[in-house]
């Protein structure tokens, strides 16, 4: 399906992760393939406080991919959803799911891993069968130190009726911490890796908040890039490279946001091996500048040697702009946005630039 100069970035399915991957330009959206994660607040109540029915969260969520993504594939898990929302007729919500993207003429590869429970792992079997798309098994390190990780697999792909050829095996770490020492030895212990259609190693280094870190200018080591830069480099030539993945400018480890945070005026921005962080405080705090603070962060961010310039991304062009008006603040969501739309862009030309055997710079 693709190689190693091939980008899998993991996305929370909210607005400013949609609107981050609209707005990227056509050559980056080339070399990527999103994860999509379903949250438990897709599925909230609305505007008016009133829950929607769950197929129609899910039939709008269908909509919301042609819209933001388009026709090319989209990996889509729902594992972060428990319980499972329950849908009339007993239909599985990916099931569900599938057929309304599938009525869209989009292009949807379920993704599943080793402890799903049944009738997650028959959803993803029929999608399989229907679509011809194959499937992606998400992994993480903990599970291949099994003595029975092998069976497990191979009984897994004869119950979803797929090939090796036909899956896409993402050793997801979640965070860098996790990742194996090295990558040099994933032979032994990731079956037949030559034979699996792809291969994805993500992981992710970002804190899941900035309380760590006082009010002003940080730089913070993308050790998730690094350790995939570096190990990929010192992979034995003839070895088969993993494609890269991460979890953008956001913690691999999700946990909903508590309600009415006093969050912070904050810009997350990917340099090359760093993240810019330029620390704001609590908007809600007695004198606090509150959102003022996010278009003076800007102008000092754009100040700095790491940016990138108003005509890199959409990302960059919103931190631009912003920066150089005093009418608007923006809020939480589009400053995330900018920052996602940045990295993703970042990271997609970083792969793009790679050559056929990767080097460590």
């Amino acid at each position: 399906m693709f190689g190693h100069n091939h980008y899998v970035p993991i996305l929370r399915w909210k607005r400013a992760e949609r609107i981050a991957l609209r707005q990227l330009r056509d050559g980056d959206r080339r070399v990527i393939t999103p994860l999509m994660e379903l949250v438990p607040g897709n599925f909230g109540p609305n505007s008016k406080d009133l829950v929607p029915a769950p197929q129609n969260v899910l039939a709008k969520v269908a909509t919301q991919v042609g819209k933001d993504w388009g026709a090319s594939s989209i990996f889509v898990d729902l594992w972060l959803l428990s319980p499972m929302p329950r849908l009339p007729d007993g239909v599985h919500p990916l099931a569900f799911l599938a057929a309304e993207v599938r009525s869209l003429g989009l292009a949807m590869i379920p993704v599943t891993g080793l402890s799903r429970d049944a009738a997650y792992q028959r959803a993803v079997g029929t999608i399989a069968l229907v679509d011809r798309r194959g499937v992606c098994l998400r992994i993480h390190p903990t599970e291949m130190s099994s003595p029975d990780f092998v069976t497990r697999v191979d009984r897994l792909l004869s119950d979803l009726g797929v090939r090796k050829d036909q899956v896409d095996f993402c050793l997801d770490c979640q965070d860098h911490i996790h990742a194996p020492a090295g990558l040099s030895n994933l032979e032994s212990v990731i079956p037949t890796l030559n034979m699996w259609r792809t291969f994805i190693v993500a992981s992710g280094a970002f804190p899941p908040d900035l309380q760590g870190f006082s009010i002003g200018q940080h730089l913070l080591p993308r050790a998730d890039w690094l350790t995939w830069r570096r190990h990929v480099g010192a992979r034995p030539r003839a070895a088969r490279l993993p494609a890269y993945a991460d979890y953008t400018i956001q913690c691999g480890h999700f946990a909903e946001p508590p309600e009415r945070a006093n969050f912070s005026a904050s810009i997350r921005y990917a340099a090359p091996e760093d993240w810019v962080i330029m620390r704001g405080e609590g908007v809600f705090h007695d004198g606090s500048p509150g959102f003022s603070q996010w278009p003076a962060n800007a102008q000092m961010l754009c100040g700095r040697p790491e940016f990138c310039g108003p005509n890199f991304s959409e990302g960059d062009r919103y931190i631009y702009e912003m920066a150089h008006q005093s009418v608007r603040t923006g809020g939480a969501e589009t400053w995330l946005r900018a920052g996602i739309n940045h990295h993703l862009t970042l990271v997609a030309r970083q792969l793009a630039s790679l050559p056929d055997c990767a080097t460590d710079p």
